[in-house]
């Protein structure tokens, strides 16, 4: 393949909508495959109301709406997609359900068509189809919101070719993304690096002395520019789970992870799921009755700054666990973290110096 010109963004969700119109505004054939007729129907008109609000604001001449209406396509049908160069699937988060679908793919799209997964949590080379895939088929971690993140993580597997890692990296090139290239041992670093933070800000809850606000607080006057519960909220509380699970499957020890898996089980099993039900962990609109606890205000103080240095501990330790790796450069983690948090300082500032850190990344 000399070119990917001819894309299919599987999906019409949150990622697979968002990569779709992000994809939109650059020079490709671009089919949208959904999962039925009446999400195509829905997903047609997300498409025709910004294509026309782009061009009644002047965006874009009437040339190019024109041109948009004739290179886009949106479809239920599977055959639509069989001549396209690069796949990039964005489905529901389960391993199951996406192997059983690139299974059908891989029967109708051409065989040298790249086959790619914006899954958060699943190992490329649980999804391959079929061994005459296997060389085209990798991870292409697009993050949330897509037109506002510059990194996305490309993910090979041991039998991607060096030819498919260099299309897609042109390809990201092409859309003004910069490359994360990790292989399948140091997958997911960037979500992996939150995890112990986020289970060790719930034990800090479970303690019983600060509410998920004054967490998520502590959080953002310290840390990261969005709280803990506030983030799992907004992408989504199954999500998170289904992440979550898939991140510590392999892992020996995940006692520390079980008290944050079993309140997001509760959450999702009572229909909880973030700001898209109105209701997880916080409620939406916000609860803005009095929050106050009754500890004298010294002791109170005391046990903020105790639970900052909890949450830095947490956030040193997986910091630590990623870079002693030596998988990338010092400014390659802490412009990708930058990147995926939406912060405007140093990520690492918080825990290291810069000299600190030149002894563990090279």
């Amino acid at each position: 393949m000399s070119e990917i010109r001819k894309i299919a963004v599987i999906g019409e969700g949150k990622m697979g909508s968002s990569i779709f119109l992000y994809l939109n505004g650059f020079d490709f054939m671009l089919t949208w495959l959904c999962s039925s007729e009446a999400e195509k129907e829905k997903a047609q008109k997300v498409f025709n109301k910004k294509t026309k609000f782009l061009f009644q604001s002047g965006a874009i001449t009437e040339a190019e709406f024109a041109l948009k209406s004739e290179t886009t396509k949106i479809t239920a049908l599977i055959d639509d997609i069989k001549d396209c160069d690069l796949v990039i699937e964005a489905i529901w988060e389960d391993a199951g359900v996406k192997k059983t679908f690139f299974g059908l793919l891989d029967k109708v799209v051409n065989s040298d068509s790249i086959f790619t997964t914006n899954s958060s949590s699943i190992l490329p080379s649980q999804l391959i189809p079929s061994e005459r895939r296997k060389d085209k088929f990798a991870g292409l971690h697009f993050f949330f919101p897509v037109p506002l993140r510059n990194v996305v993580e490309l993910i090979s597997c041991t039998s991607t070719s060096l030819q498919t890692i260099e299309a897609l990296d042109q390809f990201l090139l092409k859309i003004k993304k910069k490359t994360f290239l990790q292989d399948e041992a140091h997958a997911f670093i960037l979500n992996k690096i939150f995890l112990d933070f986020q289970a060790g800000a719930y034990s800090l809850f479970l303690e019983g002395r600060l509410s998920y606000k004054e967490i998520d607080d502590l959080v953002k006057k310290y840390f990261f520019p969005i709280g803990v519960f506030e983030f799992f909220d907004h992408v989504g509380n199954d999500i998170m789970l289904s992440s979550i699970q898939n991140y510590v499957a392999n892992l020996n020890d995940k006692e520390f992870y079980v008290p944050l898996l079993s309140k997001l089980k509760e959450l999702v099993a009572s229909g909880q799921l973030g700001i898209k039900t109105k209701s997880g962990f916080y409620n939406y609109p916000p609860d803005v009755s009095n929050t106050g606890n009754d500890f004298p205000e010294q002791e109170f103080e005391d046990y903020k700054h105790k639970a900052t240095e909890q949450l830095k501990g947490y956030y040193k330790q997986s910091v630590l666990s990623v870079i002693e790796l030596k998988q990338c450069s010092r400014e390659e983690l802490a412009e990708a973290i930058q990147d995926y948090m939406g912060m405007e300082t140093d990520p690492f500032a918080m825990i290291f110096s810069w000299h600190y850190l030149n002894q563990f990344i090279v």
